[in-house]
């Protein structure tokens, strides 16, 4: 939905709002039974309500002048617009989809809401007006698509949870299409606290609620408090102390879920944590900064990752060289556990000259929390990413038949492949190695990792690198945490992919060729994006860029700072919107450096067994 908005939601209005058929009247001797109409949920009525003031609030923008009356308005829409997104994605699928786009989005920026902030951005008048009318008319149909919604207890809880959750993605730009401006972001964290202050109220309205709910209710109301106190003391430069902000959202929705299940309602965590610090669950501080558990396959799902024997005979595999096709290579070639699971090249050595050169290898740590694989995408799982490797003739070279030979004439292999399901298979092989993948190399020692469990904290350099890092220099919208990589939360499903506009080398006279994600779909907006990678173990795994040409992180900063390729004078038309030039001081530089090799290493760095 780009230009196309406000045609899908009048089109929706019209749906809603057909004239329905009119019965013919009762015969005069006939009795009419009353017709008993439930009163609306809170929740419902809160929705309304929010929804009415949203319309409201957009009919005054359109009504502005142009200058800082309004701004002043269009921070007073967005701030209620994200007071309304929990409810109107529960109660309201179809216009919550026209306003901010789809929860899950591929494609970022769609919806009116996000096309607003990029009409405003570009000072494209005929689009704001456009908009606007598309943000009033996707508010009224809103109002009546969530009255046909019942939003119990456990609705308002599971909104409740989630927002906590968002809250501090929002703060750091690491929700799906972050605004444009400072003001912006800050107009998006009150409304979502207003949401948590009117959604709590209402949602324990529906309850008979036990002696012992009015202290949590009180802890929530207390953590919704502390968090706009910090909000409040904020200016349009910037929310400072994010890395606590965020800490603090854990806290949060802890105590929401707490309060709510006092209330009677079903309650569930953002995702459940891979190193949990309470026993129980519901009061688990998941927040950004959690890594999540590993993702558990359904009961018809092949893939093993929690099962042990998959795990040691991955990490078997992992360094077996019989998988190459000439016996010099294994995974440990391009993926050294010294070198931060990478290989310190350029690019990797390959067995096939006459092909396209391969692509800086990157780190596996943390690849379970990939969205795609490869840098380009083209693969899905870390599976099928193990095994075409293993077939790729540039890289290993080894085809199925003589890799399952192979395995079949070493005994060992042959009787662990036996006691696995589906015996010797290339399936199995890749299944092995991302489950050697999924169970050693997220091992959540750095000292962020440390942080969001409420072990260790940050001194202030690390924490004005944090500060940098997620406001001014912009890379937590692309590279999200807890993986600080391109996967955003709260499923770690959907891939993030950027234009840089990345040159050769970093005197940055010539454009890199490379097509990247381009020559996998065939769009032009996709010619030279790549799948964003982690910022772990930065230290250990230089050079950077899908191409390694630049050798030290400093270059990487200069880069971004000069505002990617466009920056450079490089003709990159369809460069991430997201990068522009960053203005870091000497300072800002300093701590921003200081965060990405301190905070993000490994304390314990895994090894091979």
């Amino acid at each position: 939905m780009k230009r196309g908005a406000a045609g899908l939601v009048f089109a929706a209005i019209l749906a809603a709002c057909a004239e329905e058929p009119t019965a013919p009247p009762p015969p005069p001797s006939a009795t009419v039974a009353p017709r008993v109409v439930p009163p609306p949920s809170p929740l419902v009525e809160l929705a309304v309500d929010v929804s009415n003031r949203a319309r409201a609030a957009a009919e005054a923008m359109q009504a502005a002048p142009a200058g800082p009356e309004r701004e002043r308005s269009y921070l007073a829409l967005r701030r209620v617009a994200f007071e309304a997104l929990p409810l109107l994605r529960l109660g309201a699928p179809v216009a919550a989809e026209a306003l901010y786009g789809p929860e899950r989005a591929a494609e970022e920026g769609e919806g009116a809401l996000p096309l607003l902030d990029g009409a405003l951005a570009a000072d494209d008048r005929r689009a704001v007006v456009d908009e606007l009318g598309s943000v009033r008319l996707a508010f009224l149909l809103a109002a009546e698509e969530v009255r046909a919604s019942p939003l119990p207890t456990d609705a308002g809880a599971r909104a409740l949870s989630t927002t906590a959750y968002d809250l501090g993605a929002r703060a750091v730009g690491g929700a799906s299409a972050p605004p444009a401006t400072e003001a912006a972001l800050l107009a998006e964290l009150r409304g979502s606290l207003d949401f948590l202050d009117h959604g709590l109220q209402a949602t324990l309205s529906l309850c008979s609620p036990p002696r012992e709910l009015e202290a949590a209710a009180g802890r929530a109301y207390g953590a919704i408090t502390g968090l706009r106190a910090r909000v409040e003391a904020s200016t349009d430069a910037g929310l400072g102390e994010r890395a606590a902000f965020v800490l603090a959202t854990g806290e949060l929705g802890a105590a929401l879920r707490r309060a709510t299940a006092l209330c009677g309602a079903s309650v569930k965590l953002p995702y459940a944590a891979r190193y949990p610090v309470r026993a129980n669950a519901l009061d688990e501080p998941v927040s950004l900064f959690t890594l999540p558990a590993p993702r558990l396959p359904a009961p018809s799902d092949p893939r093993p990752y929690d099962d042990p024997r998959f795990v040691a005979l991955g990490e078997r595999l992992f360094t077996e060289r019989a998988l190459s096709q000439d016996r010099t290579r294994a995974c440990t070639t391009c993926h050294d556990p010294r070198k931060g699971f990478a290989d310190g090249r350029a690019r990797p050595l390959s067995l096939a000259p006459s092909e396209a050169p391969l692509r800086h290898a990157p780190t596996l740590l943390y690849t379970s929390l990939h969205a795609v694989q490869m840098w380009d995408g083209r693969t899905l799982t870390a599976e099928d990413q193990a095994v075409g490797v293993i077939h790729a003739r540039a890289e290993m070279g080894l085809g199925e038949g003589e890799l399952l030979a192979r395995l079949e004439a070493e005994p060992s292999y042959r009787e662990a492949f036996a006691a696995l399901p589906g015996g010797l298979s290339a399936s199995n092989v890749g299944r092995a190695l991302a489950a050697f993948e999924s169970a050693r190399l997220a091992p959540g020692t750095a000292l962020i990792d440390g942080f969001a469990r409420g072990e260790v904290t940050l001194d202030a350099d690390l924490r004005r690198g944090f500060d940098v890092l997620s406001g001014k220099g912009r890379c937590t919208r692309c590279h999200v945490p807890p993986s600080f990589a391109g996967s955003r939360p709260r499923d770690f499903a959907v891939p993030v992919f950027a234009v840089l506009g990345v040159p050769v080398d970093p005197s940055g006279k010539t454009l890199d060729p490379d097509p990247g994600r381009g020559a996998v779909t065939k769009r032009a907006r996709d010619l030279r994006s790549f799948k964003t990678p982690t910022l772990r173990a930065l230290p250990s795994t230089a050079p950077y860029f899908h191409h390694g040409a630049f050798a030290t992180l400093e270059l990487v900063v200069d880069f971004y700072d000069r505002g990617g390729g466009k920056g450079l004078g490089l003709d990159v038309p369809n460069q991430d919107p997201d990068v522009v030039p960053l203005h870091l001081s000497p300072e800002e530089r300093r701590v921003l450096l200081v965060f990405l090799r301190r905070a993000l290493t490994e304390r314990q760095a895994p090894t091979l067994r």
